[in-house]
Formats: structure tokens, sequence, C-alpha cells
């Protein structure tokens, strides 16, 4: 039996026939629940050469697997979250939490799960991570104040905004199963007013995301030069480009299957002959869209210096070798855009603004809203983030063309 060891959970190998090792990671030696139908996963000599490709800090193969050992093992934590756990309300706000994300009626089963993971999740995991043992009876209004306060330190009011929220949520779902305490904390919740966070101006330059491409390439991250490239010339939400992972629907064979969950995402298959980009229908994706990739600058700046997948998903991670959940290739595009020196202050998925943005320069409202995939141009103005200089500009332009 292989040692267990705290840096690399899950981890086991068998001797092979020369001498060498063989490695594996074995979902149930990382996590006591995980279903006994996962099958371990050979740790690969091409996963562990991505990782030493992603993370130059990573001194040896050794070094190697046991990150990949605590990323699968982070990531399978995340797909068996509230599996199995008691939906019993105990009179605390963490019980309330757990029954309104388990209970088969509450309006959080009701989500779609990209809003769940995206929005929800890390707002409830907020609340009861940091308050999830205070009873819900004794609560006062000053309590609901120095929270938000709290929540939202260090320019973080988006995140406090969200969290009292998502209290709401809790406390009114258990008004409805007539949990104690809630009804009269919800009533305590409707008589108070917070801070509205400001709309969200920052927008992502063609420069910053040319640096992104710039530096994903040096760093050998194509997966990640390739999502930027395809963002900023398409405006694509970027989770359109890398897929997501769904909770696994019963009877639901096939395809790439981690724990509870089954990717869904663009595929090389989905570029023509002729490099057209056809974007399938989502839950966001009303109607399919189309984009000429021969059309579109950075992508093809890109493309001439990496190398696609032969089949499969189009986005591929380096390190684990399967397609990103988002938060980790959050996570790397982050440590990528530093290295190429972008502000902290712009994120990975301002590129849509800055893309809409820069269209809405270039042509008027009306292209930038086609091209986003929008129904309404108010839909498209709220990812406008020009200002009066830059529209009285194009108007001037306009104006003395006209009269010339």
């Amino acid at each position: 039996m292989t040692e267990q060891r705290k840096d690399r959970p899950g981890y086991k190998y068998r001797p092979r026939a020369d001498g060498s090792r063989a490695h594996y990671w074995v979902p149930q030696r990382a996590c006591k629940s995980a279903p006994s139908a996962l099958e371990p996963r050979p740790i690969t000599d091409e996963a562990i050469a991505g990782a030493l490709v992603a993370h130059p800090e990573l001194a040896t193969s050794d070094d190697a697997v046991a990150k990949l050992c605590r990323v699968w093992t982070d990531e399978l934590l995340a797909d068996l979250d509230d599996r199995g756990k008691s939906a019993e309300y105990d009179g605390s706000i963490a019980s309330a939490v757990t029954v309104y994300r388990t209970h088969p009626q509450s309006p959080y089963k009701a989500l779609k799960h990209a809003t769940r993971i995206r929005d929800y999740d890390p707002s409830l995991k907020l609340i009861r991570d940091t308050v999830g043992m205070r009873r819900i009876a004794n609560l006062v209004g000053s309590d609901f104040r120095r929270w938000f306060e709290q929540w939202g330190t260090k320019g973080r009011a988006r995140r406090a905004h969200g969290a009292i929220r998502k209290l709401r949520s809790v406390f009114s779902f258990g008004t409805t199963e007539r949990m104690a305490g809630c009804a009269q904390a919800r009533e305590i919740l409707s008589l108070m007013e917070f801070a509205t966070p400001e709309p969200r101006r920052v927008k992502m330059e063609y420069r910053h995301a040319l640096a992104v491409c710039a530096m994903a390439i040096r760093k050998n991250r194509p997966s990640i030069a390739l999502t930027q490239a395809l963002q900023w010339d398409t405006a694509l939400r970027r989770i359109h480009i890398i897929g997501e992972w769904l909770p696994l629907a019963e009877g639901d064979a096939g395809g790439i299957v981690r724990g509870n969950t089954k990717w869904r995402g663009l595929t090389v298959a989905d570029i023509s002959a002729d490099h057209v980009l056809t974007v399938p229908v989502t839950a966001k994706n009303k109607a399919a869209t189309e984009h000429d990739l021969s059309k579109c600058p950075l992508v093809q700046m890109v493309l001439k210096r990496i190398k696609l997948p032969a089949f499969g998903p189009l986005i591929v991670s380096e390190v684990t070798g399967l397609p990103y959940r988002e938060n980790y290739y959050a996570t790397d595009w982050r440590e990528i855009s530093t290295a190429a020196k972008v502000p902290e202050s712009i994120w990975s998925m301002d590129t849509r603004a800055g893309a809409i943005s820069e269209a809405e320069i270039a042509t008027d409202l009306e292209s930038a809203r086609k091209m986003a995939g929008h129904t309404t141009s108010k839909t498209t103005q709220g990812y406008v983030r020009n200002g009066d200089l830059d529209n009285n500009r194009k108007v001037a332009d306009a104006r003395a063309k006209l009269r010339s």
C-alpha cells in the first residue's frame, strides 16, 4: 500500500517491470465519500510534463505529481460538495444554508448550474465560513450591518452586496418552510438598506489582450493564449469557449466525465475547414453564432504559433490534460496577466466589455449588438464602457467626413 502523504492526496503507485513507477490518483483515497464507481486516474508522463511547463516553480517530476493530486482532489471535493449532507435544520445559519442548497423544493435547485457556481456558491460559502455558527433567532440588525462592512473590506463592496442578497434568499426559503427564526430575520433584513456597488466600468484594451496572448505563448500556455484571442476577436463569453462542467444527468453516458459532472463545450469539430467557428445553442446563447476566424487578427496571430488539438475539446488545460473549470482558468489567467504586466484591476471577464466597446466605436451599437449575440441593444449598452471623449471623437470625425 502506498503511504498516504498530505501533499499528494489520493496518490498511489505500482512498480513497472523496468523498475520505474506508474503513478495514479485514486478518488476514494483522496476523499472517503467519493463514489466507488469513480475509477483511478493515471498520472501520465504528458500530464506531468504539462504541470512542469505551466508551473515553473515546480522543481521535479515528483513535485508535479503532488501538484496534480492536489488539483484533482480540489476539483473532486467541489463536485461532491453537499452530497450526502443531512438537510436538518438546527437553528444555525450554516444549517439553513445547507437546507437551502439541498432541499428538493428549494429555488436554488431551479438556478442554472453556471449561476450556482459563479454567483451563489461563493457567497453561500462566505456566509457559512464567517457567520455560519450564529443562531438565527438571536440575530439583530446591527449584526447584518457589521457583516456587510466586514465582507466589503478592501474594496469588495460587490462581494458584500452579493452575500446580503443570498442571505435574504436563505431566510426567505426558511420562512416558507417555517424554520424557526427565519421569518423574523428576513423581516429585519427587509427593513434595512445596503449600499449598492457601482456598475463596473473597467474594460480590457487591445494592448492588454495582446500582452496576455504573447506571455501565454512564451510560457507554453497555448490554451490561455487561444482563449484570450477568441474572447477578444469574437466577444464570446469565456464559458462558451472553455466550456463548463455540468451535473451528470441520469443515464447520461459517454463524453468527458469527472466525478458527478460532465463537460460540455466547444470542440475542434466546431471549426470548419474554411475557418468558421460555430458556437452551438446554449442556455446563454439562444441562437447558434458564427465567426470567421480568418477575419480575427489576434486569433490568427496565436494560431501561427500554436497547434490545435487533433480532436476533442478546443481548450484543454496543460496542467490537468482536461478542460478547465472556470475558477482554475481564472487563476491561471491571472498568473499570466500579472507576468504580462496587465493591471490587477482588469479581469479576464472584462475582455467581453472591451471587445464590445471597441466594436461600438468602430461601427455602431447595432453592429456591436449582433456581434455580442444580444437580443436588445439595452443589454449591449451595459457592456459599452466608452467615455464621452471616445464617442465625441467618433461623432466629430463623422461630421468632418460628411462636410468634406
